[in-house]
C-alpha cells in the first residue's frame, strides 16, 4: 500500500495470481491498473502500470525505480511539424537521378561505366542494420564480411563486363563491419587487356575515413571448367565414405574464436574419405528466401568451407583460418539455397571445391583456395586503425602573396592594458609573450600561468578591438602547454581573434605571423628556421605488442565512475591483472563499489579501495605507503564547462587539479612502473568550445607524457574522443551538446570499442595517442585547422574560401531584392542557422517570435550561432547578440539594419526588445549562478531573503545583493 497526499493505492494479487492496482481518493473514485498482462512481457507491463498510476496522482519513488537515473528537463515547447518516421531505403532504381545505373544486388546499389576507359565501378553500403545476417559471422568477437562475399562481389562485377571467371582473387585485409554505422564499398574493374582480362579491386571506407583496399584480382571471360571440377550425378553420399559427427562442431569452433550464428551454421552432413570431404549445406528458411538475389549466397559458400575443419583437411590448432587466395572460380547456376560440396586437397595449403545442387547439377567450382590465419591486429580493422590518431607537426609554407601587416610587440599583459585603445585601429596584430609564472613547483606554475592568460584573453575579447592578439609560448614549458588548450578553446569560440605561436622569442613569432595569418592558420610552432602547423593524422601500424601491466598492483584512479569500473573489469578480464588499488574520493562508500569489488574478486582479483583525492599529495603518499604499485592508470577528471567569458580562476583550478596536480603527484610518488597511462581528451587538441579549462588540463597531460618519456620512463596519454552515454562524463551532455560535437566531426565511441582502442593505443610506441571516432562527413561550419590534413587539400581550400567571403556579400544579395522581401530573406537565414545549432531537421521548426531562451539556448549555443552568422553575413557580431535580440525575428531586424547601414539601428533594437517582453533573459540564459542558485526563481528568493535563502551562498564572492538590480546597465 502506497500513500501519497490523501491518495491510497492498493496493489494486490487476485485469483490465479493476477495482480491489479487500485487508486482510491477521498471521493471514493477508483482506478484499476493491471500489472500482469498476457500480451506483453512483465517488465513492460509493470512500467506501464507505474506510468498509469502516476497519471492518476500517485508519485512513485523514481530514485528507487531508476537507481542511477537522472532528471532531465522536458522541452519547453511542443514538437511542431517534425517528421520522426524512418525513411524507407531507396530502391536501386533511384540512383538513376545521380547518373548511375542500378546494380540490382544485395551488397551493391549502383554501377557506372568510367568515362576515360571501358572499366566499371560498382558501389554499395553495408551495415548490421541493412544486412543483419552479417552479424552471424564473427571472429574473436569482431564481425567480418565473409571472404566468400568478396567472391560474390567479384562475380557480380564480372557480369557487368562479361567476365564470368575469377582467374585469381587475393584478400589482403579483412573488412570489419562496425557495430554502429555503415561501410561504403567500391568494386573497381579496369580496362580490358589483349587477352580479355580485367584487373579488379575492392575497397571500403567507414564514415569519412580513408579508403582501405581489401582485395585485388583478375577477371577473365568464362570457360568450361575441367571435367573433374563438374559434380557428377552418381550416388550420394559416395560409397566408401565415413560420416562425421557434427553434434558439437559449432560449439567447438566457437571456443576457438569462430563465432557463427544461425545463418552461417549451414552444415547438415559431412563425410570424409582420405584427402576428400563431402558435405551437404543448406541455408535456414529466412536466408533461403534471399538466395535468388545472389550468384552464390556468401553464407552458403562459407558454410561449405566449414567442412574443411569438420572433415580434418584444415587444422584450427593455430587459430582461425580464413580464405586468403582464390583461383579459377566460376558459377554455373545462380540462386542455390541447398548444395552438395566436394572438397579435395590440392597441395600442402590449398583445396579445390566442386559445388552441386540437390540433384547433382553443377553450381560452382573453385580450382584452388588457400586459407591462412589472420593476425589479431587485422581483426581490429587492419594495421592502420581508423580510430587511432596522433597530433603531428607538418611543415608550413607561407603564401607567396602574404599581405604586409602592422605588428606591434608589447612586454606583457600589464603593458597592453596601459595602452590607448584608440591606437588599436592602426595595427593588425599585437604580440604578447606568455607569462613565465613564479611558482616554486610545476603545478603551481600551471595554475598561475593559465589564470593570467585567462584574464588576458577575457580582457582582450571584451575590448572587442579590430586587431588580433598573438600569444607567444616557449617550447618545452608544461605550463605553456596548458595554455595551448585554453587558447585553442578561445579560438574556437572567437575565430580570427587570437593566434598561438610557440617560439623561443617574440621576434621569431613576428617574422612568421604575416604568412600564418594569410594562410588562415591559427597555430604554429617554430623549430629553428622551420615553421610547423599541427595536424591530426592516423597513426601508422607500428604496434609493439600487448600492453604490459606487470605482475604487481595496478593503481586505478576514478575507479568509482562508470568509465573506471569498465576499465577495472577490462584490466582483470583481458590483461590478467590480479591486484588492483582502486582510488576515488569516496572509496568503498561510493555507489556500486561493493558490487564492483565482488565482481572482480569472482574473477580472481584482489581489490583494495582507498578514499583519496590524488591531487592531495599527503593523502596519496599515505595510500601508496601501504600498497606499492607497479602500474598507474589515471582516469579521474571533472567537468565545469563554460565559455571563456564565463570562466573564473576558481572554475579553472577545480578542473586543473584532478589532471595536473594529481598526475604530478602520481609521477613523483610512484617508483619503477611498467605502465603509466593518463586519460586525456581530444578537447585539448581541437580546442572544444565551452571547455577552455578542460582543454587546458588535457593539453598539459599530453605534454607531460612527452616529457616523462623523454626521461626514459613509461608514459602514454590517451586523448579520448566522445564516449557513448552511460560511460561516464558523457552522461552530462544533452542532446544539443551531442549534436554540436557531431557537427565538429566527432562520433561517439561504444564501450566495447573503447576498450579495444585502449589496448590498441597502448600498443603504439607513442607518448600521446588520440583514440576517437571521426565523422568527417557530418562536419559542419569552420573546419578546425588540426583536421585539415584529414579532409584533403581540395575540400579544405574550398571551405576556407567560403569562410573568407567578402564582407557585405549579404548586403549585395539584399540589394537585389525588393525592399518588402529583404526582412524575410534575413529571417530565413537566421532560422536556418538557429535550426542547425539546435539540431533541428529544418528551419520550419524555428518560430520567428519564439524566444531563444525558451528554445534551449545557452552561452555556448549563443556563441556558435554568433560565429555561424558572422560567416554567413560577413559581419562582426557581438557575443551578446541573442541576449540583446532575444527572438529570431528581433535578430533578423537587427541584422538587416546592420547589413544595410540603417541609421535607426538603435531604435530598431529598442523596438525589438520591447516586443520580445523578456526583461530578465540575460539572467536566465547567460549567468552561472553562485552557490546553490540554479534558476532565476532561486535568485529572486535570494534577493528577497537578503542572501540567506540559498544554501551555500558564498559570502566572499563579493556580490552586492542590495544593488543587484541597479538601474545602471553597467
Amino acid at each position: 500500500t502506497l500513500h501519497d497526499e490523501g491518495v491510497t493505492t492498493f496493489v494486490e494479487i487476485g485469483p490465479g495470481g493476477v495482480l491489479s492496482g487500485m487508486t482510491q481518493n477521498c471521493l471514493d473514485e477508483a482506478v484499476t491498473v493491471p500489472v500482469l498482462r498476457a500480451d506483453r512481457p512483465e517488465p513492460l507491463a509493470i512500467v506501464t502500470a507505474l506510468g498509469q498510476l502516476h497519471t492518476h496522482g500517485v508519485s512513485p519513488d523514481w530514485n528507487a525505480f531508476f537507481p542511477r537515473g537522472r532528471r532531465v528537463d522536458l522541452p519547453t515547447y511542443a514538437f511542431q511539424r517534425e517528421r520522426y518516421w524512418l525513411d524507407v531505403p531507396q530502391r536501386p532504381g533511384d540512383v538513376r537521378a545521380a547518373g548511375l545505373g542500378a546494380a540490382d544486388h544485395p551488397l551493391l546499389g549502383a554501377a557506372i561505366a568510367t568515362a576515360d576507359s571501358d572499366g566499371v565501378l560498382l558501389t554499395g553500403v553495408v551495415s548490421l542494420e541493412s544486412h543483419p545476417w552479417l552479424s552471424d559471422h564473427a571472429v574473436n568477437g569482431t564481425v567480418l564480411l565473409p571472404g566468400t562475399a568478396f567472391v560474390e562481389l567479384a562475380i557480380r562485377a564480372g557480369d557487368e563486363v562479361g567476365c564470368g571467371r575469377i582467374e585469381d582473387l587475393t584478400l589482403a585485409m579483412p573488412l570489419v563491419v562496425p557495430e554502429r554505422g555503415s561501410v561504403a564499398l567500391q568494386v573497381s574493374v579496369g580496362a580490358e587487356d589483349e587477352a580479355g582480362r580485367r584487373l579488379l579491386s575492392v575497397h571500403s571506407r567507414a564514415g569519412g575515413g580513408t579508403w582501405v583496399r581489401h582485395a585485388t584480382g583478375v577477371l577473365s571471360p568464362a570457360e568450361a571448367p575441367a571435367a573433374e571440377l563438374v559434380a557428377g550425378t552418381g550416388s550420394w553420399p559416395p560409397a566408401g565414405t565415413e560420416a562425421v559427427d557434427l553434434t558439437a562442431f559449432y560449439d567447438g569452433v566457437a571456443e576457438l574464436g569462430l563465432e557463427y550464428g544461425p545463418v552461417f551454421q549451414g552444415l547438415r552432413s559431412v563425410w570424409r574419405s582420405g584427402d576428400e570431404v563431402f558435405a551437404e549445406v543448406e541455408l535456414p528458411e529466412d536466408a533461403a528466401a534471399d538466395a535468388g538475389a545472389f550468384a552464390l549466397h556468401p553464407a552458403l559458400l562459407d558454410a561449405a568451407l566449414h567442412a574443411l575443419a569438420a572433415g580434418g583437411l584444415v587444422s584450427l590448432a593455430d587459430g582461425p583460418q580464413l580464405p586468403f587466395a582464390w583461383s579459377g572460380v566460376a558459377v554455373q547456376a545462380a540462386g542455390a539455397s541447398m548444395v552438395r560440396v566436394k572438397l579435395s586437397r590440392a597441395g600442402s595449403d590449398s583445396v579445390t571445391l566442386v559445388v552441386a545442387d540437390g540433384a547433382g547439377g553443377p553450381v560452382a567450382s573453385v580450382e584452388s583456395l588457400t586459407l591462412r590465419a589472420v593476425p589479431a591486429e587485422q581483426l581490429r580493422g587492419g594495421g592502420d586503425d581508423d580510430s587511432l590518431f596522433a597530433l603531428e607537426w607538418t611543415p608550413f609554407t607561407a603564401p607567396s602573396a602574404a599581405e604586409a601587416l602592422v605588428i606591434e610587440s608589447v612586454a606583457g599583459f600589464d603593458a597592453l592594458k596601459q595602452q590607448d585603445g584608440d591606437q588599436d585601429g592602426q595595427r593588425d596584430v599585437v604580440v604578447v609573450p606568455c607569462p613565465a609564472g613564479s611558482g616554486a613547483d610545476t603545478a603551481t606554475r600551471v595554475h598561475e600561468v593559465t589564470g593570467e592568460v585567462l584574464a588576458l584573453v577575457q580582457w582582450w575579447l571584451a575590448e572587442d578591438r579590430p586587431s588580433r592578439l598573438a600569444l607567444v609560448t616557449r617550447p618545452g614549458d608544461l605550463a605553456h602547454a596548458a595554455v595551448w588548450g585554453l587558447v585553442r578553446s578561445a579560438q574556437s569560440e572567437n575565430p580570427d581573434r587570437i593566434v598561438l605561436v610557440e617560439a623561443e622569442d617574440t621576434d621569431t613569432a613576428v617574422r612568421i605571423l604575416p604568412g600564418l595569418i594569410a594562410a588562415g592558420e591559427p597555430q604554429c610552432a617554430v623549430r629553428g628556421q622551420d615553421a610547423l602547423v599541427p595536424r591530426l593524422a592516423k597513426t601508422p601500424g607500428s604496434a609493439t605488442g600487448t600492453p604490459d601491466f606487470g605482475d604487481g598492483t595496478v593503481l586505478l584512479t576514478g575507479a568509482s565512475g562508470a568509465l573506471g569500473g569498465l576499465l577495472a573489469r577490462h584490466l582483470v578480464a583481458t590483461h590478467g591483472v590480479r591486484s588492483l588499488l582502486l582510488l576515488s574520493r569516496r572509496g568503498a562508500d561510493a555507489p556500486g563499489a561493493a558490487e564492483l569489488e565482488a565482481e572482480l574478486a569472482a574473477e580472481g582479483a584482489q581489490v583494495r579501495w582507498a578514499a583519496c583525492d590524488a591531487a592531495d599529495r599527503d593523502a596519496l603518499a599515505a595510500v601508496l605507503a601501504g600498497t606499492p604499485v607497479t602500474a598507474v592508470v589515471h582516469t579521474a577528471g571533472v567537468l565545469d564547462d563554460g565559455v571563456i567569458a564565463a570562466l573564473t580562476p576558481e572554475r579553472l583550478t577545480a578542473v586543473l587539479r584532478p589532471k595536473v596536480d594529481a598526475v604530478l603527484n602520481l609521477h613523483e610518488l610512484t617508483g619503477d612502473l611498467s605502465a603509466f597511462v593518463v586519460f586525456s581528451s581530444v578537447s585539448g587538441i581541437l580546442g572544444s568550445a565551452g571547455q577552455g579549462n578542460y582543454a587546458a588540463a588535457n593539453t598539459f597531460l599530453d605534454a607531460f607524457a612527452e616529457a616523462r618519456r623523454a626521461q626514459g620512463l613509461p608514459a602514454t596519454s590517451l586523448a579520448w574522443g566522445l564516449w557513448e552515454q552511460g560511460s561516464g562524463m558523457a552522461d552530462r551532455l544533452g542532446q544539443a551538446d551531442v549534436a554540436r560535437l557531431k557537427r565538429a566531426g566527432l562520433a561517439p565511441i561504444a564501450v566495447d570499442e573503447g576498450m579495444r582502442l585502449f589496448d590498441a593505443a597502448l600498443a603504439q610506441d607513442r607518448a600521446a595517442v588520440a583514440p576517437l571516432r571521426l565523422d568527417l562527413a557530418g562536419l559542419q561550419g569552420t573546419v578546425p585547422s588540426v583536421l585539415r590534413g584529414l579532409r584533403g587539400p581540395v575540400r579544405g581550400t574550398a571551405r576556407r574560401a567560403a569562410q573568407t567571403a567578402p564582407k557585405g556579400s549579404l548586403g549585395q544579395r539584399l540589394a537585389g531584392l525588393p525592399e518588402a522581401e529583404r526582412e524575410k530573406a534575413v529571417l530565413d537565414l537566421v532560422r536556418t542557422e538557429v535550426a542547425a545549432v539546435l539540431g533541428h531537421a529544418s528551419a520550419q521548426a524555428i518560430q520567428p517570435e519564439h524566444a531563444f531562451q525558451e528554445a534551449g539556448f545557452d552561452s555556448l549555443t549563443s556563441v556558435e550561432l554568433r560565429n555561424r552568422l558572422n560567416t554567413a553575413t560577413g559581419l562582426r557580431l557581438p557575443a551578446t547578440m541573442v541576449f540583446d535580440y532575444p527572438t529570431p525575428a528581433a535578430l533578423a531586424r537587427f541584422l538587416l539594419a546592420e547589413t544595410l547601414g540603417v541609421q535607426e539601428r538603435s531604435e530598431a533594437a529598442v523596438t525589438a526588445n520591447a516586443a520580445a517582453d523578456e526583461p530578465i533573459a540575460i539572467v536566465g540564459m547567460a549567468c552561472r549562478y553562485p552557490g546553490g542558485v540554479r534558476s532565476p526563481e532561486d535568485l529572486w528568493r535570494l534577493v528577497a531573503s537578503g542572501g540567506d535563502a540559498v544554501s551555500g551562498f558564498p559570502e566572499d564572492r563579493g556580490w552586492d545583493v542590495e544593488n543587484l538590480y541597479d538601474p545602471d546597465p553597467d
